[in-house]
């Protein structure tokens, strides 16, 4: 489907899904120091890709759900757009109402599903990345436009592994259509690089 590639800054690649492009550059923008700190950093670094994410949202006109914000981010948003983001059922989403209707969504250009860690609280299973699966199977069950994952690896074969686990699960969901579009953006602990990759259902 796929393989995941190196983000790198000044990047001319054209990504097939409408909003891909303006994604990647926002993560390429993200200073990595946010990303590759202790685990008690998790919080604060899903904040800040949280944030950017409805705020890029606001700007190209769509309404704009998501959880984690701070009260000042949230006040902030609501002076600039008048709407108080909140999350419903994903981490972030972007959303369109019927003209002049609310709570009458007519097109959801994207989800996002975020996961910095590597097991869930309280899970003693022997799995491999639990956490990222668990998030990831919400994002199979979204009616979107896009689908975006965020995720860290420790390193590249890890990265590799988790891929191969994305494409199995993506065309093993037989209730998912064709042509159903993912972007997925990992930060590699090692290397302190960003990588992505872009899925279809075949």
């Amino acid at each position: 489907m796929g393989i995941f590639l190196k983000a790198i800054h000044d990047q001319n690649t054209r990504l097939s899904s409408k909003y891909s492009d303006r994604i990647l550059k926002l993560f390429i923008g993200i200073s990595s120091a946010y990303i590759y700190e202790k685990r008690e950093a998790r919080k604060p670094n899903t904040n800040t890709i949280k944030y950017n994410l409805v705020k890029l949202g606001h700007e190209l006109g769509f309404r704009v759900y998501a959880n984690g914000l701070t009260s000042e981010q949230s006040r902030e948003q609501f002076e600039k757009y008048g709407f108080v983001n909140r999350e419903f059922l994903y981490d972030v989403h972007w959303y369109v109402d019927k003209k002049g209707e609310f709570y009458t969504p007519e097109d959801v250009p994207l989800v996002v599903e975020s996961e910095l860690g590597d097991r869930r609280k309280n899970d003693t299973s022997k799995l491999r990345s639990p956490a990222i699966k668990f998030d990831f199977q919400k994002l199979l069950f979204a009616n979107a436009d896009l689908r975006l994952m965020i995720f860290k690896t420790k390193n590249l074969q890890h990265l590799n592994e988790i891929n191969l686990y994305f494409e199995k699960a993506i065309e093993s969901f037989r209730l998912l259509e064709k042509g159903s579009a993912f972007l997925f953006i990992c930060f590699v602990h090692d290397t302190k690089e960003l990588y992505y990759s872009e899925k279809n259902k075949q």
